[in-house]
């Protein structure tokens, strides 16, 4: 167990200052917290600070940036925090390592971590590093080295995974909005199912709050072919909302879906429904969001019922190929 300093053992609370969750906080700041017996309130920096939020006795540790209004914040109530403590991963106080850095990347640490490094050491605040090499580097601010022992539940083998996927191009907007609340849902009472979508940086964008969600950027029909040839799922989704340019789709998301050993879930309309045999090789859905929720968690803790279903897929295809 590392020693916690003395200021960090007669806090009332801890309270991080962090830009989200990372690897950093999880594999060292944080193990390093659970073994202090000091409660511990995580806030996002990137948010305004709440009124009232910190109190007398706060021990505050920032995780890699402070941004201006929280830094504002700290001056005003430095005096009455039992400590502080600044814990970095990278170098982000040595103005020339930022020379051989991305511009964008370089101004963000400048105004969110350089700019700081004068007053937080004016401010009595501890320096906490990540590696013996930033430690030999600002030895002269006596550095503490948290060490590097994530907690079990980190490094735990995860339970299996369902991997669910919409394959949709960028003319299925529509359907990527009408998912959202539907994957929302799911993934809020399910911890097992991971979702993989395609788009460009705007879908990227409406995904990112949701957990477990990989959004792929769009591929030419070769390299998507062949990342479906070496890709495997479990269930691929195929909604289709009534829109003029859908009436001529076809049901190639079948064998798409079928390349990568998954079945699907379809909308219940042409083009699937009268293709895919229901409760054989796939599932024909009404555009009902509460349906497909509700289908997705029965599916995700059904072994047998996916295995049957997949096995549908196979054997239609092999059927259809005159195999």
């Amino acid at each position: 167990m590392v020693a916690a300093s003395s200021d960090l053992q007669a806090a009332q609370r801890v309270v991080v200052l962090e830009e989200g969750k990372s690897p950093s906080g999880d594999y060292l700041l944080y193990p390093f917290l659970a073994q202090q017996t000091v409660a511990v309130l995580r806030c996002d920096s990137r948010q305004a600070p709440p009124p009232g939020l910190l109190r007398a006795g706060d021990f505050v540790v920032i995780l890699r940036y402070l941004p201006a209004p929280w830094h504002k914040l700290l001056a005003r109530m430095r005096p009455q925090l039992a400590g502080l403590a600044w814990f970095m991963d990278d170098d982000l106080w040595d103005p020339a390592v930022l020379r051989d850095l991305p511009k964008t990347y370089a101004r963000k640490i400048s105004s969110h971590a350089l700019q700081h490094r004068d007053w937080c050491m004016a401010a009595g605040a501890q320096l906490w590093v990540s590696t013996p090499a930033l430690a030999a580097k600002y030895a002269q601010n006596q550095p503490r080295v948290l060490p590097l022992a994530p907690l079990p539940d980190m490094v735990r083998p995860p339970a299996a995974s369902i991997r669910v996927a919409y394959h949709g191009t960028a003319s299925h907007q529509a359907e990527l909005a009408w998912l959202h609340p539907v994957l929302a849902a799911v993934l809020s009472r399910s911890s097992t199912v991971h979702i993989e979508v395609f788009g460009d940086l705007a879908v990227n964008r409406q995904f990112r709050d949701l957990p477990r969600v990989t959004v792929l950027h769009p591929m030419a029909w070769e390299r998507y072919r062949d990342y479906t040839t070496s890709h495997t799922l479990d269930i691929g989704l195929a909604p289709l909302l009534p829109t003029a340019f859908n009436q001529a789709r076809g049901a190639v998301k079948f064998f798409d879906y079928a390349r990568m050993g998954a079945f699907g879930l379809y909308a219940d309309v042409p083009p699937y429904q009268g293709f895919v045999q229901h409760g054989q090789d796939g599932l024909l859905l009404p555009m009902n969001p509460g349906i497909w929720v509700e289908t997705l968690l029965r599916l995700s803790t059904e072994e047998a019922e996916r295995r049957r279903l997949a096995e549908g897929v196979q054997a239609r295809v092999r059927a259809l190929a005159g195999g």
